[in-house]
């Protein structure tokens, strides 16, 4: 074999194998995160949030989120949430297995339960003592995993008009509208970032995002509207980022 046939091979070869960056890419479409927010109720502080993203194995992903009230507030009620969520990169999409809410809110206990069985396509759903088995229609998802599926989509461009997710033992569908690009100032400083709002289909509460474009889309602010008045919001405090090296 001569020295240009031998060339020839090896470019041949290197193109069949499998392109190392771009199956990072899709093993982890947003790079691994810690994020702590301060959290306002009717423009009064009531505690932080933190929110975190990981990836135990490749293609498989893991996502935590807990609320924690400050020492006033839970002089006067717990106030405290905590989800975890786990699923699988697949196909370029993000497909959820399993789900898990605690929530002590004022009294109000609430432990939630979903497991997403693709075998059977079918959910599992638990709701403290309401149980239902849903149809796991494709894009059905949980309420902590959409994040990462809105932070993608919004990184690739293909943002759609509406998102279904399962709310207790409930299939509900969201509308979803790019309400174009704004400036933050944050504790991080100035933020470059694309306002999307949420919308349930009777319009009753309306949740808005502020993603900043140069931290993946990462959600910076968080505000909550029940009839027309806010009644919660999330404002970036800090943020840890572990972005992968080729």
């Amino acid at each position: 074999m001569n020295l240009r046939t031998c060339a020839v091979a090896l470019v041949s070869l290197w193109l069949t194998l499998p392109n190392p960056l771009a199956q990072a890419a899709v093993e982890q479409p947003v790079a691994p995160f810690q994020a702590r927010y301060e959290l306002y109720g009717v423009g009064l502080p009531l505690g932080e949030a933190f929110m975190a993203l990981d990836y135990p194995e490749p293609s498989h992903y893991a996502m935590r989120f807990e609320v924690r009230p400050n020492r006033l507030v839970g002089l006067l009620t717990s106030n405290q949430v905590q989800e975890q969520a786990s699923g699988e990169i697949h196909n370029g999409q993000v497909q959820s297995t399993q789900y898990a809410q605690q929530a002590d809110t004022g009294g109000e206990t609430r432990d939630i339960q979903l497991r997403f069985n693709r075998s059977t396509g079918q959910v599992e759903a638990h709701d403290n003592a309401e149980q239902a088995t849903l149809p796991l229609s494709p894009g059905v998802t949980d309420p902590l995993s959409l994040h990462l599926m809105v932070m993608w989509d919004l990184e690739r461009d293909q943002l759609p008009e509406q998102y279904a997710l399962i709310d207790g033992t409930r299939i509900r569908t969201y509308q979803i509208r790019n309400e174009g690009e704004e400036t933050l100032k944050t504790a991080l400083g100035e933020l470059h970032t694309v306002r999307v709002s949420q919308a349930q289909s009777d319009g009753s509460r309306i949740t808005t995002f502020w993603f900043a474009t140069d931290l993946q889309y990462l959600p910076v602010r968080i505000t909550r509207q029940k009839k027309g008045r806010e009644d919660l919001r999330l404002e970036i405090r800090s943020v840890e980022r572990e972005f992968t090296t080729p």
